[in-house]
């Protein structure tokens, strides 16, 4: 069985480590892991993984396949199809969704189960926010059988995204007369274009780099889109808040010095730019500035809306959002740990294109 580790300081250092299964204890269950997905969401969690417990998920040391402390397992999204159980109330071949690392198979300890699913109550999960740890019992959610190639790629980016377009509902857009998303391609980006769009109001503005323009218009979610390189034919005269995909500390920079006292708020979501963000981490603005942790936001609409009410308000936009994404987003589906380096490696030195996804099976 094979997995892949990462150099925690060094996201271009891989490792293809061998691991034996053993006997699986009582209690537990055994997954095959695949489809999953790879998106730019990935290397947020590896940026700020030490910061959000991301390295904390998947225990390195599993198996015995290392002590180096310098290594880590990437979290992705995507199925897992129960091998064996020790466990009773799940059968072998139940179908689930959640986070996984990068490998052939994977023991869980399962708890708290329900119809829906259930929880890893394993040790070293266990400071985890239960987003992170829940996994869902596909054929409980009928919206799994919807479009389900695209489920991995969009559906946690698309979370994050509704839970953004509520937020700055919720504070009244910071008194801004638009909304800038930085990273405009992104997927995340994308998806709180659309919410912002359907909601109706302030204008939704992007910036993208120069190849990919032309995509983000064709998907007609934002009003109007600039480049990187057109920053000042803005009118800086109009209030703006900002939705910041990048991480890029220049950017923001520019942005400041160009709208001035214009610019009325800063949300930090993800690092798409994670070499720029690296060299120039945005930790000080003249603008006031925040850091977006959608499983808190959640927590909090949950509480407010009950747990139906929140899966039919995400579902209200989820489901159209999904139909658009038929027209801009083909999935391509992959097997083996060498199609997972080459798309890794095309992801982390930014040469993935918004209009694909990549499914992987090793």
């Amino acid at each position: 069985m094979q997995t892949l580790l990462v150099n925690k300081t060094d996201f271009g250092d891989l490792s293809i480590v061998n691991y034996d299964e053993g006997e699986l204890p009582d209690g537990h269950i055994r997954v095959d892991i695949g489809p999953f997905a790879l998106t730019a969401n990935n290397v947020t969690y590896m940026v700020t993984g030490d910061q959000i417990g991301y390295w904390s998920v998947f225990n390195p040391s599993a198996y015995s396949l290392t002590k180096d402390k310098a290594q880590g397992r990437m979290p992705v999204w995507g199925y897992g199809r129960v091998r064996e159980s020790n466990f009773p109330g799940i059968e072998v071949g139940a179908d689930l969704y959640g986070f996984f690392p990068i490998a052939k198979s994977m023991d869980m300890q399962p708890g708290k189960l329900s119809a829906h699913g259930f929880t890893d109550i394993a040790e070293h999960r266990s400071g985890l926010h239960g987003l992170y740890s829940s996994y869902s019992f596909t054929k409980a959610d009928p919206s799994y059988a919807a479009h389900r190639d695209l489920q991995p790629v969009l559906r946690p980016l698309f979370t994050t995204s509704f839970l953004i377009d509520d937020f700055l509902a919720d504070e009244a857009f910071f008194g801004a007369e638009q909304i800038l998303l930085l990273s405009a391609s992104s997927k995340t980006a994308l998806g709180t274009a659309y919410c912002l769009k359907a909601r109706g109001g302030l204008p939704v503005i992007g910036l993208t780099s120069e190849g990919n323009k032309d995509f983000v218009e064709s998907t007609d979610f934002y009003n109007s889109v600039f480049t990187y390189d057109s920053i000042t034919d803005m009118n800086p005269d109009v209030k703006t808040v900002v939705v910041d995909m990048s991480g890029n500390m220049g950017v923001i920079k520019t942005l400041e010095a160009h709208f001035e006292e214009n610019l009325t708020y800063i949300c930090r979501v993800g690092i798409s730019h994670w070499q720029e963000a690296a060299k120039a981490p945005p930790k000080r603005t003249a603008t006031p500035t925040a850091f977006f942790f959608a499983p808190d936001r959640a927590k909090q609409r949950i509480g407010d809306w009950g747990q139906a009410g929140f899966a039919k308000n995400l579902g209200a936009r989820w489901m159209p959002f999904l139909d658009t994404a038929q027209d801009w987003l083909a999935v391509e589906k992959q097997t083996g740990i060498e199609a997972v380096l080459r798309n890794y490696q095309d992801l982390l030195n930014g040469r993935s294109g918004p209009s694909k996804g990549y499914l992987f099976t090793l």
